[in-house]
């Protein structure tokens, strides 16, 4: 058994296993590697949320506030994690050079409730790509300080409560609200929820600029995945990451032909006559022979000939009931609903395998 195994081997796999598995281990023991354990939990959290578009983790409603304000966001749950992690390097490098750690009374005379209420701001107005940023900076920073602790200090009575409730002993709590919350979210998002109350009101520049927003999801999620897994695994009844790359070539191409139908004739093209699922199976098999390569290129080849026909559009063109429909519905609205469906297992691809037998 190697290191990098030794926190999962033989037992249960922190990054897959039902939460209530995890939940009933003792992270405390001797036998667990505090680092390896930290590691999967962190993975198992930016995995719950892979896909979801920024959009998606300002919407209200993952918890209650226990201090009577609003429901909570997405954003003010992973931004509650930063601060506390935050004010945990700077209390953990105070202990390691006095030997004090911090008590309850310290924060709002022990009311915690309050003191993270008084702390949503500012995560709700920041982006979604700067609250991780922030989240990579104050991990890094509250885990160069723990490791000035040996493992014996770090399991100790006091310290643990600090090092561990600041680390992936909060990923845990938090993981019983936010594994749940973000399924909500991504069948919301595949559903086509926009998360926002019109995106119609946007104009040409906005409209380029939220695809702009989308293709850098996909750039991170999709195109780092090992050519030799596109094809291996049915991620939805049937269909491979190749297929549903494809699926979304396949739209992007229909998309411009009824823009240049519109152009030609001033009306816009009716759904495929055989529907929609079976012109999508027709279409899919079509390319099933395609390597991951080129139903690569063809992504983005139509994708860029797609905004390109969408640019030939006024504003009034574009907002229009069939002219919105056929232009992000076949562009960076297509594109998110296929994200959310694939993202979690996009982000898996770069944990280690499942631990076999011991």
């Amino acid at each position: 058994m190697t290191s990098a195994d030794s926190t999962t081997a033989g037992t249960v796999d922190l990054r897959r296993a039902p939460l209530a598995d995890v939940r009933a281990l003792d992270l405390r023991s001797a036998s667990r590697d505090f680092w390896l354990d930290e590691a999967a939990l962190y993975d198992r959290l930016h995995g719950s949320w892979a896909g979801l578009d920024d959009a998606a983790w300002r919407v209200p409603g993952a918890a209650p506030s226990d201090a009577g304000g609003p429901d909570w966001s997405l954003a003010e749950h992973v931004g509650h994690l930063v601060i506390w992690q935050e004010v945990a390097a700077l209390y953990t490098a105070h202990a390691v050079a006095t030997g004090q750690w911090p008590s309850d009374q310290d924060f709002d005379d022990g009311d915690f409730d309050r003191f993270n209420e008084r702390n949503r701001a500012p995560w709700d107005a920041m982006s979604r790509d700067a609250i991780l940023a922030r989240f990579e900076v104050s991990r890094r920073a509250l885990l160069a300080e723990v490791r000035h602790l040996t493992d014996d200090q770090i399991r100790g009575d006091e310290p643990w409560g600090w090092v561990y409730m600041a680390l992936h002993g909060h990923y845990l709590d938090h993981l019983g609200i936010v594994e749940a919350w973000d399924d909500t979210l991504q069948v919301r998002q595949v559903d086509g929820d926009p998360f926002i109350d019109d995106p119609r009101t946007a104009d040409l520049a906005a409209f380029i600029a939220q695809d702009a927003a989308i293709a850098a999801d996909f750039d991170r999620l999709i195109r780092p995945i090992p050519v030799d897994r596109w094809d291996n695994e049915a991620l939805t009844p049937g269909w491979t990451l190749r297929d549903h790359v494809g699926h979304l070539a396949d739209w992007a191409e229909e998309g411009c032909r009824a823009v240049e139908v519109f152009r030609r004739r001033g009306h816009w093209l009716a759904d495929p006559e055989e529907g929609v699922d079976a012109w999508n199976e027709r279409m899919v098999s079509r390319s099933r022979t395609d390597s991951a390569a080129e139903t690569l290129a063809r992504y983005d080849a139509t994708h860029a000939a797609l905004l390109e026909a969408i640019g030939t559009l006024s504003v009034d063109e574009l907002r229009s009931a069939d002219g919105w429909s056929w232009a992000y519905d076949t562009l960076y609205g297509h594109t998110r609903k296929h994200l959310a469906l694939l993202g979690p297992w996009c982000k898996a691809q770069s944990w280690p395998p499942p631990p076999g037998p011991p």
